[in-house]
């Protein structure tokens, strides 16, 4: 009898092909587009900036300067102005700027590990090279602290999270549940049904998005020092993009293994790519011209902008309508192929 059960249950599992790809082919697909990101460089690059009246110079010293062979590093060392050197760390695409005064003068905030791993890797070259050791300025300014590239990756993570597991998950338990099928036996049109799900994640995302913001303010002096109105615009657009994604991801799947198979396939590239937690700029270059098209991709990058470089609501206009079309599109869809029963 216990053989019996145990066939039974393998057999239901190989007659759904949905869940044998999310089982077997979901795993493999992952490492397969993860691996290949970070595994073919096969040297990190680490993007140094240098200030100062003799920074051309020094460009062209460091440049020469030969790396070890047994060194995973590689640097690209950009001659920059302090206010553009501040402006890439905000936004990623620099772990730390130096300046040679009487002593090398590394910037940085210690608290951002990358950074700092950049710090202890760059300084032993230099020492190696008979270039005499530096000492660190902490960078705690507003903006360009780690703690200030956090907050609005995890406000824009946040959104994503809300509207995927709120309207997706929610929409697919109402067709296992059979309760799609009786909601369609009344005169309810079909889109508003869909829209009613959408506008209740923006009054739940939205307190989840005020609450983050104040405990960030309170907690870490983290300040928005760009526009109210194209944040309210960000949260808006976000929030209709991932709500149309969930509608299109959850008009097909009826049982709970596809259902998570679909949210993972949907959220965790995302959440590893988008520069939630670190810059996506470490990965190469061909992948991140995808990445920063991702839909939180353009919720966090333009999220960041506001809280740290005081954008504007011109400043992120493209996103906002680039996240609108999203939207639209994946709502259209979502709907023309909707199934009910």
């Amino acid at each position: 009898m216990f053989f019996q059960l145990v066939l039974m249950e393998l057999k239901s599992f190989y007659r759904n092909p949905g869940i044998i790809f999310w089982a077997f082919g979901f795993p493999l697909l992952m490492a397969g587009v993860l691996g290949s990101a970070f595994s073919n460089k096969k040297e990190s690059i680490r993007k140094i900036g240098i200030v100062g009246e003799n920074s051309i110079q020094l460009v062209s010293q460091y440049k020469s300067i030969p790396i070890p062979e047994n060194s995973y590093s590689q640097y690209e060392f950009i001659s920059i102005t302090e206010e553009e050197a501040i402006k890439k760390m905000k936004r990623g695409e620099l772990q730390l700027y130096l300046e040679s005064k009487n002593d090398l003068i590394y910037y940085f905030d210690p608290s951002n590990s990358e950074s700092y791993q950049s710090y202890l890797l760059l300084e032993r070259l230099l020492n190696k090279t008979n270039i005499s050791s530096g000492k660190i300025v902490s960078i705690n300014t507003k903006g360009s602290r780690y703690v200030d590239f956090l907050i609005p990756g995890l406000l824009a993570l946040g959104i994503m999270n809300s509207c995927i597991w709120g309207s997706g998950w929610t929409l697919i338990e109402f067709r296992i549940k059979k309760l799609m099928r009786r909601m369609m036996a009344t005169p309810l049109p079909k889109w508003i049904f869909l829209m009613s799900h959408v506008f209740t994640r923006f009054i739940l995302s939205g307190l989840e998005f005020i609450f983050l913001i104040i405990f960030s303010y309170f907690m870490y002096d983290v300040q928005i020092q760009g526009s109210y109105l194209a944040m309210i615009l960000c949260f808006f657009s976000g929030n209709f993009a991932f709500s149309g994604v969930a509608i299109l991801f959850s008009s097909r799947a009826s049982s709970t293994q596809v259902a998570n198979g679909l949210i993972n396939l949907v959220t965790f590239p995302m959440t590893i790519c988008s520069g939630v937690f670190f810059s996506y700029h470490n990965f190469p270059e061909q992948a991140e011209k995808i990445i920063r098209y991702f839909p939180l991709t353009l919720i966090a990058d333009s999220i960041r902008s506001i809280y740290n470089e005081g954008a504007q609501l011109t400043d992120v206009i493209l996103p906002v309508i680039i996240l609108n079309i999203i939207g639209a599109v994946f709502f259209t869809l979502g709907l023309k192929v909707y199934k009910w029963d």
